[in-house]
């Protein structure tokens, strides 16, 4: 499979992706934001070592720790199938995109193959 792109809306910060002390649950945002996004995954399988890339718009001006915003969507294409592990990642890159700050704002996601002749 070649290179995959998309969009999804706006993840939650991993920050918020979880509630409870003792146990961890899905917070009431990870699962809208999951039942949300999911759809908008593409079928398909990168089966091996992949690369992940997201440029995220800003949902307003508020500082924001964009390393915080890389795990939901990881696990989602997981949970998908597009990638079998996320654990399978040799090279991530995040960026925010220029765009002004947007009350509707994504994240565009491309995933590809990884060549073993790249630089992880």
């Amino acid at each position: 499979m070649s290179a995959v792109s998309f969009t999804l809306p706006f993840p939650p910060s991993v920050n918020g992706l979880f509630s409870g002390k003792a146990r961890r649950y899905l917070s009431a945002g990870y699962k809208a934001w999951k039942a949300a996004a999911g759809p908008r995954v593409p079928a398909g399988l990168i089966a091996g070592p992949y690369s992940l890339d997201l440029i995220f718009d800003r949902p307003d001006r508020r500082a924001r720790d964009l390393g915080n915003l890389e795990k939901a969507v990881s696990d989602l294409i997981v949970e998908r199938g597009l990638v079998i592990d996320d654990s399978c990642c040799q090279r991530i890159t995040l960026s925010w995109s220029d765009a002004p700050p947007q009350r509707e704002a994504v994240v565009r996601v491309t995933v590809q193959p990884f060549s073993t002749g790249q630089q992880p």
